[in-house]
């Protein structure tokens, strides 16, 4: 204990003497620790954390798809109440199988009247997740008996903002969508379900499906969530399910949508990597950069230590002379390297808390699960055994140039002060050359990532996204059961909208691009005959659309016309579609005039018009085919849900509360809810390659620093130790640019060996971030050049300082130096 106290003292001594040293070792650490442990905890908590239920992996979504649908099919997609009733029946592998819908609903009975996230389950769900309320109880499956009273379940969120934290709140009657509801219980902080969703549920009510009638097999709405039974794998339920769906497609008459194996399968994946799968990628990119900056942070330390050590060559051989033996000097480098790493680690948890506050601050919905990012304990233990491996190594790394020495020749090398081994500079450029290499591998992958943002911030969304306000509202079925009056409640609101000062138009619609959930709707083309591997009869997207919407949203017209006064009540049905859905079905002649039957049901309708594609399944995504129909002939797909726009001439948001006061003015118990101009609609669609995009950058630039520190480093030490030998080059006549094209060729020497290992581990690791690019190809020449460009530049300016420095050498001093 003596001697460790002796050598910590000793340590903390020779550390503050050298304060230039400490310092940069300091912060090196710090940016590579930092950034590591903050990326390791957001990794830690979207990925590898075990979501916040009971034996989560026994936890597994359902899926039905339609492989055969042109474009790759329909995948991960929706389960119909008839099917999911069947699964319930015939299926043995599950303890609990429960479905759900996410959606919004008007609540009125709390502080006021507000429209809330709200999930819509079968009863037994919650209770399959294993965690119990706060307050009161889950739902039951009585609960979820048809026509039974309407419960809910709050968040605690929703308890504290609509109920004030009130106790009493539990047994409390609300209104939910115009309908009495009783708040039976209150789910505890944090609680989240589904995880994962932009827009988080905080509200959860019984499904109720009527068994006797439960609907089409077509309409295919519901997730499922499945509990395996104990000692059930999942592999065992997927061949239980596979069976079901071949014998369903043997025996089954030709109805449509009924199970098969070529046409209709269902599959299984585990819970957690549904919520996750999406950001996965993206995480294991910003895990690899990361590391990265740690390694380059590692090197440039390593450095700085190896320099250090053969400053200090004659103090450890004196040690050495005087008896100190291998685990003395052993234990006082690795006691300084600690110290070192310890202090590096301090720092590194500062910048990774205030990091993570960044990110999650910044993160816009971007990953799911952000909720639970922090810095628990293992995430510090992590960083705490990072620092101390490291310390022991980089403490260790001056010694192995230094104890295979014979001390009576390291003494008289000191003494004549004679510059470092050929061994030792040579691998202090293999490690320079080795962070210049990983340093433009981060370039180029920031690059990559860059361009790809571009690229989709150049994508023609279809809609003019300036100066236009939305918002959304909910008309409540039992308080506008019937078609007339939500015709009259859009119409006395758009009118009162739009005669705003300030406003050019108004209008509404069902779904807002650019970002839309599927409809898939089964739709009758007239003389439409199947062709194989041709377009079905089936439409992606419908859209339910007031009188000006085109206008207002700056929606090209292609052919025809949009819907005027002529499209009302009475009159000859009609519908617009967009480009798509025009050269789909309707290839190399015009659309209008040619007749469609939406649903497959009720009446044929005329195209009048075609519009331009506006992006409705995601900016990165190809436009699918979308149909629009003229709210006042429509009684049903979307009415009741619908988006207020509005275009402005000047800033839109400043219209918001004027736009609240006329809704209420029509209906002053409607909520208004998703206040937002269109362009921040349109950058929300962008935010995860947006936040990839930055993140990486961001670790880009401290790579590119530490490895131009790390340069600097290493032409300047050469420089110093090589004073004599310039002085004597110039007294021989050498003229200074003689010199300094030597100390520059000497660091574009190390530069190029690091752009060629670079480039080719760039080569190799970029193509595991082709899913994230879009428009751009993970070998794309221009990025791998203009950042090899950027390199150089850097690296030219890292030796151009030390270079400088050796011309500026007074040969006689410099030979009375040595």
């Amino acid at each position: 204990m003596h001697n460790f106290i002796q050598d910590l003292r000793y340590g903390v001594r020779m550390l503050l003497q050298s304060p230039g040293f400490t310092a940069a070792a300091v912060v090196c650490l710090a940016l590579g620790i930092g950034a590591t442990t903050a990326i390791f905890s957001i990794v830690y908590a979207v990925l590898l954390k075990p979501l916040p239920y009971s034996q989560p992996d026994r936890l597994a979504r359902i899926y039905t798809e339609f492989p055969m649908f042109p474009n790759g099919g329909l995948r991960r997609f929706w389960t119909s109440p008839p099917e999911f009733l069947d699964l319930r029946k015939y299926t043995h592998s599950w303890q609990t199988l429960d479905a759900w819908v996410t959606g919004g609903s008007n609540l009125a009975g709390g502080n006021e009247p507000s429209r809330v996230t709200a999930s819509f389950v079968s009863g037994g769900l919650l209770d399959a997740l294993g965690v119990q309320p706060l307050r009161g109880r889950l739902l039951t499956p009585h609960d979820d008996e048809n026509g039974a009273p309407l419960t809910a379940v709050i968040s605690y969120g929703l308890w504290q903002r609509a109920f004030g934290g009130d106790a009493t709140a539990v047994g409390k009657e609300v209104h939910l969508d115009g309908q009495k509801c009783s708040v039976v219980g209150i789910m505890p902080k944090g609680f989240e379900f589904p995880p994962g969703e932009v827009e988080k549920p905080e509200l959860w009510t019984p499904l109720q499906l009527n068994p006797a009638s439960p609907g089409g097999r077509g309409s295919h709405y519901l997730y499922l969530l499945g509990r395996l039974k104990p000692g059930v794998s999942l592999e065992q339920s997927r061949q239980e399910m596979a069976q079901l769906v071949d014998h369903w497609g043997a025996t089954s008459s030709e109805r449509n949508h009924s199970f098969s194996t070529k046409n209709h399968p269902l599959v299984l994946f585990p819970f957690q990597d549904e919520v996750v799968g999406g950001v996965r990628l993206a995480m294991l990119t910003l895990l690899s950069a990361v590391v990265f900056v740690l390694l380059i942070a590692c090197v440039n330390v390593a450095n700085l230590l190896l320099a250090r050590a053969e400053a200090r060559q004659r103090e450890i051989a004196i040690r050495k002379a005087l008896g100190a033996d291998l685990g003395r000097l052993v234990l006082q480098f690795v006691t300084e390297g600690v110290l070192l790493s310890l202090a590096g680690a301090v720092f590194g948890v500062v910048l990774a808390a205030g990091g993570l506050y960044l990110i999650t601050a910044t993160n816009a919905g971007s990953i799911p699960r952000a909720s639970e990012i922090s810095l628990n304990w293992s995430v510090l233990l992590f960083a705490l055994g990072l620092s101390f491996a490291t310390g022991i190594a980089f403490g260790l790394a001056p010694l192995a140039q230094i104890i295979s020495k014979d001390v009576h020749n390291t003494l008289k090398a000191a003494a004549a002060r004679t510059t470092a081994s050929v061994g030792s500079n040579r691998f202090r450029r293999v490690l320079v050359a080795g962070e210049l290499a990983m340093a433009l591998v981060l370039l180029i992958g920031t690059g990559l990532m860059i361009r790809a943002f571009w690229n989709l911030q150049q994508v023609n969304i279809g809609v003019d996204a300036r100066n236009v306000l939305t918002m959304r509202v909910a008309l409540p079925s039992t308080v506008y059961p019937e078609n007339e009056g939500v015709v009259r409640f859009w119409t006395n609101v758009v009118q009162r909208v739009g005669s705003l000062p300030g406003v050019t138009s108004a209008s509404f619609v069902s779904g807002l691009p650019p970002n839309r959930r599927v409809n898939a709707t089964d739709t009758s083309i007239e003389g439409f005959v199947r062709r194989p591997g041709g377009p079905m009869q089936n439409i992606d997207y419908y859209q339910t659309a007031g009188a000006n919407y085109f206008q207002t949203m700056g929606i090209r017209l292609v052919e025809g016309r949009f819907f005027d006064e002529r499209d009302g009540l009475g009159a000859p049905l009609t519908v617009v579609v967009n480009q798509t859905l025009a050269r789909i079905y309707w290839p190399g002649e015009s659309a209008i005039g040619h007749r469609v039957k939406p649903g497959q049901q009720g009446e044929w309708r005329t195209v009048v018009g075609v519009a331009a594609d506006v992006k409705n399944a995601g900016i990165d995504k190809p436009t699918g085919t979308e149909l629009y129909l003229p709210y006042r002939q429509n009684a049903g797909f979307g009415l009741r849900n619908a988006h207020i726009v509005l275009r402005t001439q000047g800033d839109p948001q400043g219209m918001a509360s004027a736009v609240r006061r006329e809704v209420a003015g029509v209906d002053s118990s409607l909520p208004i809810s998703s206040v937002h101009t269109m362009g921040d609609v349109v950058l929300a669609s962008q935010s995860q390659p947006r936040f990839l995009a930055v993140l990486l950058s961001m670790f880009a630039g401290v790579a590119l620093v530490l490895a131009a520190v790390g340069l600097y480093g290493v032409i300047a030490y050469s420089v110093a130790q090589r004073t004599g030998e310039f002085g004597i080059r110039m007294a021989m006549g050498a003229a200074p640019s003689d010199v300094l094209g030597m100390v520059v060729g000497q660091g574009l020497k190390l530069g190029l060996i690091g752009i060629a290992v670079g480039a080719v581990g760039a080569l190799a690791l970029t193509r595991l971030m082709r899913g994230l690019l879009f428009g751009v190809s993970s070998f794309d020449p221009l990025t791998f050049l203009a950042m090899a460009f950027v390199l150089c530049a850097v690296m030219l300016i890292a030796t151009y300082v030390p270079a400088r420095r050796a011309t500026k050498v007074d040969p006689m001093v410099a030979l009375r130096y040595e």
